[in-house]
């Protein structure tokens, strides 16, 4: 296309926005045009893009070691009996890494015949359900989002703890999307362990900046103790209700005052689920973005299960 092919098409694509607009919603595009702070807009989400264009490359080498299924045979995931997951079985659920694969990328895993959106509830028969996905990963947005708008810009002299690192997608949205000069994931899976040490290796990582560690979170208080930001994804489909309990009140034990959770799902939700939520009703507090000048750049709604809290 030339040249002047392109601005027209842009132009049209311009004008196909601003007309859904009512006149005091083009007043405010016009005086962010005007005024020039579009381009410093436009710089940061560029910055963004190639930020996240370190991400996908890891994520295109991660997929040789992660089946297309995001499950490993040395790893147990059962699906949970409370929660709002507890819908999911082995039936009706399909396991794909969020971190690996976008909308876009699942789309073409259904085309070319390695996924199924569908699952068949009388054998031979057009009466299907559509399949759960269900991704043990944050994806690339979410890491973003977490660390482009969740929490403060400045993470130096912090130290972040993923649990249950598994693939260690937080770990290198922690390396590329912030400054936080100490960065660890604790995983039981020796597997995931060493996937990720490969990893850290292909892409140079500094090993001192960013490390990972084989063991069960709770024989780790020491290193709990000492982060001042921790990321607790999904838990549900790793441990049985009573080891979920546990875990918690590990951490109610051994996470300092003032710390950051990061939760791919509320902590309240968490607790209510597992009957426990009175006993932590003054533990967290939420927090609002620290970075809200960024919120253009982010689709909340896309990221309305990431939570912020600190340590009371």
């Amino acid at each position: 296309m030339s040249e002047d092919g392109v601005i027209n098409t842009t132009k049209l694509r311009i004008l196909e926005l601003l007309s859904d607009l009512d006149e005091s919603e083009l007043n405010s595009i016009e005086d962010w045009i005007v005024s020039y702070t579009f381009r410093k807009d436009l710089k940061l989400k560029r910055i963004l893009q190639n930020d996240e264009q370190k991400l996908i490359k890891i994520g295109d080498s991660l997929k040789k070691y992660i089946p297309v299924g995001a499950e490993l045979l040395t790893e147990n995931i059962a699906p949970p009996i409370v929660g709002n997951q507890s819908d999911c079985n082995d039936i009706n659920t399909c396991h794909v890494d969020g971190f690996l694969y976008d909308e876009d990328e699942v789309e073409d895993l259904v085309k070319c015949g390695k996924l199924n959106r569908h699952y068949c509830l009388d054998c031979n028969s057009r009466n299907v359900k559509d399949l759960i996905f269900i991704s043990h990963s944050l994806s690339r947005q979410n890491l973003l989002y977490i660390f482009k708008l969740l929490l403060p810009k400045d993470l130096e002299g912090k130290q972040l703890l993923d649990v249950g690192s598994r693939t260690g997608a937080v770990l290198y949205g922690a390396y590329y999307l912030s400054n936080a000069p100490s960065i660890t994931g604790v995983e039981i899976n020796k597997e995931y362990c060493e996937i990720q040490e490969k990893i850290i290796g292909q892409f140079a990582m500094d090993t001192n900046r960013v490390k990972v560690i084989h063991s069960d979170i709770m024989d780790r208080p020491d290193v709990v103790g000492h982060s001042d930001i921790i990321v607790i994804n999904n838990l549900d489909f790793f441990v049985n209700i009573e080891k979920h309990k546990e875990v918690w009140y590990f951490f109610k034990k051994h996470m300092k005052k003032g710390s950051y959770i990061v939760a791919a799902r509320s902590v309240a939700d968490t607790l209510n689920y597992l009957g426990i939520f009175e006993e932590f009703m003054d533990w967290v507090t939420a927090c609002k973005p620290n970075q809200i000048e960024n919120e253009i750049f982010f689709d909340v709604e896309d990221n309305s299960d990431i939570f912020l809290y600190t340590i009371k």
